[in-house]
């Protein structure tokens, strides 16, 4: 079965219910206005201007229940009870199932049908219906005039009758219909909830895997730098046969291998920890450009030529660690492959246009063949030279966040990489170039 609580906040559906009993508390005194200009026979007056101002005093009554109830939903069934009896009165002393305005008692009906489960629906449809009924024995006492001949008061008594029938099915069929709609429409938004929820928790876990992956694929080169430094230490206290007092030159680099291993870790720590912190915007442009500062500081024999291109877009994005260790695995990785080329150079150009925003990345290195092209960042591949892995990690997360890689041999050489991301929002002229 379906379930029957709604998703939306029922202080939301209150302040809903008192927009729209405002509304009609105007209307009543409209309609009332108009009988008085219009000599409309009313039974009493001064009656009919005590419900009105008793709607108006329930309605500012309803704010401030609100406020402190614990039930919301009794709350609303008892404020749509209220108005079915205060409808229900003022047509008493107006003509009764004889006045046009007696489809009011379906208002109440139909509001009960959107926000109440479907059997408090129905008990509000069948408190309609005998309202009406209610109304309707009035008329022959009140409403029938005395000439009519028996003929014409059979006939006229037939045709209510007929419109307290019609009454009873659309008041009954709109409970039930609406109330089915309602209930699906519920469970829909639950479920779509549900999924939104699964989706965040996904995307949460996600991130912690690529940040676990990125210290992975870091962790690599200085656990790797730590295993040639120990074989060295051991194959000096070999030779020797004698203990030795280590190199000060090895001991340095043990340290300074070690105390990178600890600020990838703190890294990730404090990556997992940004996860718990609400979303905030940042540049997009910003957050490349302090990227790639932090990354030539740990390369300082690369010579980088950047070259910026920005106007005064917007260009925002949500998750800037993920796209700050994207950029240090595609910057490592091309420094890598020139390295290996004997070319310890890279060009970098970001352009910022309109929203569009794309950062070209152009390394030295010996280039690849297609296969080996059409394959980094699709498959993850662990190799020598660095290339594989953490492409596949940068590839992951950008598309992720929106954005999207491109890459293609140069003629002269090397390896372009293009990454791309569009933003959809308003944009403000003005172009600025700096080099």
């Amino acid at each position: 079965m379906l379930p029957l609580k709604s998703a939306v906040d029922p202080a939301q559906q209150l302040w809903q219910l008192q927009r729209f009993r405002w509304g009609l508390v105007f209307t009543s005194y409209l309609a009332a206005a108009m009988a008085w200009a219009l000599n409309y026979p009313i039974s009493s007056w001064p009656l009919l201007l005590l419900l009105l101002a008793l709607y108006a005093a329930s309605n500012q009554l309803l704010v401030v229940l609100a406020k402190h109830t614990e039930w919301p939903y009794r709350l609303v069934s008892l404020t749509i009870m209220f108005d079915l009896l205060l409808f229900s009165l003022m047509l008493a002393l107006s003509g009764g199932a004889s006045n046009g305005l007696i489809a009011l008692l379906l208002l109440p009906v139909a509001i009960s049908a959107v926000v109440l489960p479907g059997r408090l629906a129905l008990l509000v449809a069948s408190l309609a219906v005998a309202c009406y009924l209610l109304l309707a024995l009035q008329i022959p006492a009140t409403s029938t005039p005395e000439h009519m001949h028996a003929h014409h008061q059979s006939a006229f008594n037939s045709h209510l009758w007929q419109m307290a029938w019609a009454f009873a099915l659309s008041a009954f069929f709109i409970a039930a219909f609406v109330s089915s709609q309602a209930r699906l429409i519920r469970y829909q938004s639950n479920q779509l909830n549900q999924l939104q929820q699964q989706q965040l928790q996904q995307e949460q876990m996600l991130a912690v895997a690529t940040y676990a992956a990125n210290a992975a694929h870091d962790l690599a080169t200085p656990l790797q730098n730590l295993t040639l430094l120990s074989e060295e230490l051991r194959e000096a206290a070999s030779r020797d046969q004698q203990p030795i007092s280590p190199d000060p030159g090895l001991i340095q680099d043990l340290c300074a291998e070690i105390a990178r291993c600890q600020q990838i870790v703190r890294q990730l720590r404090h990556n997992a920890q940004q996860l718990r912190e609400p979303a905030q915007n940042q540049e997009l442009s910003q957050v490349l450009l302090q990227a790639i500062e932090l990354w030539l500081v740990s390369r300082p024999e690369i010579s980088l030529n950047l070259t910026k291109q920005l106007d005064h877009s917007s260009c925002p994005v949500t998750d800037p660690l993920a796209w700050s260790a994207a950029i240090f695995n595609i910057l490592e990785n091309a420094a890598r492959a020139g390295l290996q080329n004997q070319q310890n150079r890279l060009d970098l150009q970001l352009q910022q246009l309109q929203g569009q925003l794309e950062l070209q990345i152009r390394d030295y290195g010996k280039g690849l063949d297609e296969q080996r092209l059409a394959e980094l960042g699709r498959l993850p591949q662990q190799d020598s030279d660095g290339l594989g892995l953490g492409q596949f990690l940068a590839n992951t997360a950008i598309e992720r966040l929106g954005g999207r890689v491109e890459r293609q041999n140069m003629p002269t050489g090397g390896l372009l990489t293009r990454i791309k991301l569009h933003y959809q929002g308003q944009q403000r002229p003005g172009k600025e170039s700096t080099q």
